[in-house]
């Protein structure tokens, strides 16, 4: 996907089987690609300092490296999902590999965090609207984001607090990442947001 500060709301049309907004009881999800990474178990102890649920979808060779961290992410009842087996293009995959790549990563973290997971999000945002169904179709939920913190672009942390601030609305999904090459100051980024919004 397009690196949008909002994205188009054209695209929640074309991407209706994909989820765009927070459906939990809060009333924004900050939402965690690449991990989980030492920054995630920091994310952990926030939520429980500020009573928050994130989203965190996870890549295989992380999971396997972190366990305990995913372990405590389900029994705190954070919404996990998968971020696919490989952090790459799938748009050119047929049907049955791309299934291949998301039910194996789902396989390795149902097998260590002990509860089913159904939430996915493609690596870059990049899918086109037949791989949507095809995920729809085999029982998994696609969640995009409304609102990108470009964290990826390394700026000062204050730049990226400044953009989710002013840009922030009731039940966005916001787009971060807690892999271990994420924003060095992430934590501080995400606990700066929570107290603006408590």
């Amino acid at each position: 996907m397009i690196s949008w500060t909002r994205p188009p709301k054209i695209l929640r049309h074309v991407y209706s089987l994909s989820l765009w907004q927070c459906w939990l009881d809060q009333n924004v999800l900050f939402s965690f690609d690449d991990g989980p990474s030492p920054y995630t178990e920091m994310l952990l102890d926030l939520a429980v300092s500020y009573n928050h649920s994130f989203a965190f979808f996870l890549l295989p060779e992380h999971v396997q490296a972190h366990p305990s961290i995913v372990l405590r992410m389900a029994n705190e009842g954070h919404v996990i999902g998968s971020h696919f087996f490989k952090h790459r293009n799938y748009f050119l995959d047929k049907k049955s590999l791309f299934l291949q790549s998301v039910r194996e990563s789902i396989e390795i973290i149902q097998s260590i965090c002990q509860h089913e997971v159904v939430y996915c999000r493609s690596p870059y945002g990049r899918l086109f609207p037949h791989q949507q169904k095809w995920l729809s179709q085999a029982g998994y939920k696609h969640v995009f984001w409304s609102l990108d913190s470009k964290d990826y672009l390394n700026e000062p942390a204050d730049k990226v607090i400044e953009r989710i601030q002013k840009n922030l609305k009731n039940k966005d999904i916001v787009l971060m990442h807690d892999g271990p090459n994420g924003h060095p100051e992430l934590v501080k980024i995400v606990e700066q947001t929570l107290k603006s919004i408590n």
